[in-house]
């Protein structure tokens, strides 16, 4: 919005866009799912918060989220959205942060226009559904990025 961005980060941005999770989605129909959102406007940590309850907890892997490098640079550069103050206002006394930078904090609250799908599987089945999407050729932005373990004081645990 700000035209800070180069042609190449949007042209990036929008080619993941137009990317149709119906596609994903017809694939995990294979698969037991135990919970499936798509991260939009209420960012990562706002959707997986809806997708918890209250009786778990969880731990994601920051490293292992895939993210636009070049958004993480942005986020550095304080390039960041109302959209994502609103949603640490809203999501952030439910998360706990160990040892990650301000920049990848900014884009898990971050507003998506059209993000990817999260899933929660039950682990035995992560790297079946890893590979069949990976071998789909939709994409090779699939990744496992957390564990669902006993409910603790924190509802999300961000490492």
């Amino acid at each position: 919005r700000v035209g800070e961005a180069s042609i190449k980060v949007l042209n990036e941005a929008v080619e993941s866009m137009k990317m149709l999770n119906k596609y994903a989605c017809e694939i995990s129909k294979k698969y037991k799912i135990n919970a499936c959102t798509d991260v939009t406007g209420f960012g990562f940590l706002g959707h997986l918060l809806e997708m918890m309850g209250e009786d778990k907890s969880c731990h994601i892997f920051a490293g292992d989220i895939p993210v636009f490098e070049d958004a993480i640079n942005l986020a550095n550069e304080f390039l960041i959205t109302a959209g994502a103050q609103r949603n640490r206002n809203h999501v952030g006394k439910n998360v706990e942060f160990i040892d990650i930078d301000f920049a990848m904090e900014e884009l898990l609250f971050d507003p998506q226009t059209s993000g990817g799908l999260m899933y929660a599987v039950e682990a035995k089945y992560g790297d079946e559904i890893i590979k069949a999407l990976r071998e789909s050729g939709l994409s090779t932005e699939v990744a496992v990025i957390g564990q669902v373990v006993p409910k603790k004081e924190k509802l999300i645990y961000v490492r």
